[in-house]
């Protein structure tokens, strides 16, 4: 097995990259320093004068949009559903109207009692 990597945290890499950028320490004292090899020092700068050297969400927050998403999909089947029974409850009430307003062979024929 080869050699483990270290991670480093954001704000230590900001750390380390102000401290030589603004002159405090030297690449190679920075790398003696924090034992860390220069060349890696010197893709931080790199990475932060892009502005890429920056934080990225955590697991916990990742975590949570993922579970706001799957909330949100819920939510929007649920309205579906809603809307779908209030359609359905629209039309029975039509039809239950359109059934009981006019007396026809097919009304008298479906109900219970036969005509007097």
């Amino acid at each position: 097995m080869g050699k483990q990597r270290r991670k480093f945290e954001v704000g230590f890499k900001q750390q380390i990259v102000n401290e030589v950028v603004l002159g405090a320490l030297s690449l190679s004292a920075a790398a003696r320093k924090y034992e860390i090899s220069p060349s890696v020092i010197t893709r931080w700068c790199e990475k932060s004068a892009h502005g890429a050297l920056q934080a990225g969400p955590s697991a916990r927050e990742k975590a949570l949009e993922r579970e706001n998403r799957d909330l949100k999909e819920k939510l929007a089947e649920l309205y579906l559903q809603v809307q779908a029974l209030k359609k359905m409850e629209d039309y029975a009430r039509r039809q239950k109207s359109a059934d009981s307003c006019v007396i026809t062979s097919q009304n008298l024929a479906t109900s219970p009692r036969g005509a007097k």
